[in-house]
């Protein structure tokens, strides 16, 4: 029945300004229409609605506001993560895809409702509401060197700001190397991690933590001075699965870029999306402490800081006070 399923959806869907006979859709896969209706049951019980007019027959009319895997999968058909894994909830989204990592060769998406232990860079916990972001997973497969992963960030970084700006229409600005912020406040904030060999990196693991529909109410009182949502600073609340397809499609176009590409190509965007320079900022990397402003962005990623005293210095990673 859940091969049926999907199919009778998709079919809904690419259909959905019409009315489709019950009739109709069992000569068209070739089931019962007590089969039909009983899909239908079940896509109610996932938070589809439906019009069922008597001698016209069913239209959906309104889609589900939690992550539905089947949905998922129509809105992602010809993505290269064919593999999507959605759950109600889950520790972190990160530490279930390093397991699934080790069962599938393939691109996966792991996506959640709800996050009990969401972390970010340096281990920084990340608030996970239910129905209200989108906490999500990649993994990938590029078998590149280890010196070529240092500008992954940096490509997904342009994806992650031209989804927030095609979607909600905002003027997103990056914090070197990943953060995403709107008018100085985050949005988004990622964690990649990788798994290699003698022969270089064969796995990227990229958990991406984005606000989408929050209130100033759903943050605490100390995350409400520094974090923001796309309702926030829209003032419209966003359709979450308009979002997911738009980002899955950027991050798409900006990971061929990155396999294909030297980050010079991009370089120019990337500085056109960040908000550190021309800023006296504090970097601190490792036991490294600097007060100092950004004057340069080197072709392999590497930031260039010229501190108060004139001296230069250069950072991997480093994590910037703003």
């Amino acid at each position: 029945m859940s091969k049926y399923k999907q199919e009778l959806l998709s079919y809904l869907l690419a259909h959905q300004l019409d009315y489709v006979s019950g009739q109709k859709l069992a000569e068209h896969f070739n089931i019962s229409r007590t089969a039909i209706w009983k899909v239908i049951e079940s896509l109610k019980s996932q938070g589809y609605q439906f019009e069922s007019i008597n001698n016209k027959g069913y239209r959906i009319t309104s889609l589900p506001n939690h992550w539905d895997s089947d949905l998922l999968s129509y809105l992602l058909q010809d993505s290269i993560f064919q593999q999507q894994f959605v759950f109600e909830e889950v520790t972190s989204t990160q530490t279930v895809a390093h397991e699934l990592s080790m069962k599938y060769d393939e691109p996966l998406i792991i996506l959640s409702e709800l996050q009990t232990a969401g972390r970010g860079r340096f281990k920084r916990p990340w608030d996970s509401k239910a129905d209200k972001g989108l906490w999500m997973s990649l993994v990938m497969h590029p078998n590149i060197s280890y010196q070529q992963i240092a500008t992954f960030n940096l490509f997904m970084s342009i994806a992650i700001a031209e989804a927030i700006k095609k979607v909600a229409q905002l003027d997103p600005k990056i914090k070197w190397p990943n953060d995403i912020y709107i008018n100085n406040k985050k949005i988004c904030g990622f964690l990649t991690e990788i798994a290699g060999d003698s022969d270089g990196v064969h796995t990227i693991i990229c958990g991406i933590g984005i606000n989408i529909n929050h209130t100033h109410e759903d943050f605490d009182e100390k995350l409400r001075q520094t974090a923001t949502s796309l309702k926030i600073e829209s003032k419209a609340i966003l359709n979450r699965y308009t979002f997911i397809e738009t980002l899955i499609e950027s991050i798409e176009q900006y990971y061929k870029l990155f396999l294909t590409q030297p980050f010079s190509e991009v370089k120019g965007v990337y500085k056109s999306y960040s908000m550190i320079w021309d800023r006296i900022l504090r970097y601190t990397e490792g036991d490294k402490q600097i007060y100092g402003k950004a004057i340069d962005l080197k072709d392999d990623g590497v930031l260039v800081v010229l501190d108060d005293t004139g001296e230069l210095h250069q950072f991997i990673s480093a994590d910037i006070e703003v």
